[in-house]
């Protein structure tokens, strides 16, 4: 991940923002439907922790991994709050990640990818592969050309953007870098992996309809 969208994102977490507690309902859906099935998860890009917590409440032995140290900090306080087992925390980024070849049989890498450079994406990519088990499954996002924040941002290389990013209506928002793909750069991109399932999402909030998040929702198997 850029330099830019690692100081943005700590910067949030730091104060105490977007430390997400909530599991998002794709997840809880997919879990609840292949209940029983995952024996051992990691959740990548974890922020608080709230699919980690969420594979440790279905009996998923459960690991996650940010580059936030106050996200981190966060979830692991939780753990010693609540005394819960089989859930561990790792601060480390994404490009640091050294488990052993095909530990997991679910990877979850939920709103991450799309601010990782070009060539962190498939070195994400191949190493999701190797610690993924045969047979195993990644459910990921990846951000959708339907954004709005694609028509106000700057394209600084091709399909890479800068974007205002948090607080757009004050003096100082913050910016990340980002990559947006149409659904046939979604299956491109997921060309190695198999049985590949696409959805996609758009959500206008409250009071701000026409501002669009747009994300492909994604199921694979290795």
């Amino acid at each position: 991940m850029s330099n830019i969208n690692v100081e943005t994102w700590n910067s949030v977490y730091s104060q105490g923002r977007s430390l997400l507690q909530y599991p998002d309902e794709v997840i809880v859906s997919y879990l609840a439907k292949n209940r029983g099935v995952f024996k051992k998860g990691l959740d990548i890009a974890c922020g608080a922790g709230r699919h980690t917590f969420l594979m440790n409440e279905f009996q998923i032995e459960a690991y996650g991994l940010d580059s936030s140290e106050s996200s981190i900090a966060f979830a692991q306080e939780k753990v010693l709050r609540e005394g819960k087992q089989g859930c561990y925390f790792y601060n480390k980024k994404v490009q640091e990640i050294e488990f052993d070849n095909e530990s997991f049989d679910l990877i979850i890498i939920w709103g991450l990818i799309h601010y990782l450079d070009d060539s962190d994406q498939h070195k994400l990519l191949a190493n999701v592969k190797r610690i993924l088990k045969t047979g195993g499954t990644l459910l990921c996002t990846l951000r959708s050309t339907l954004d709005s924040r694609l028509n106000n941002s700057k394209e600084i290389e091709p399909n890479r953007y800068l974007v205002n990013y948090f607080d757009d209506n004050t003096q100082s928002p913050k910016q990340t870098l980002m990559y947006f793909w149409d659904k046939q750069g979604v299956s491109n991109f997921f060309s190695e992996f198999q049985n590949v399932t696409i959805g996609h999402r758009i959500i206008e909030p409250l009071g701000l309809l026409g501002n669009k998040t747009g994300h492909w929702l994604i199921s694979a198997q290795k």
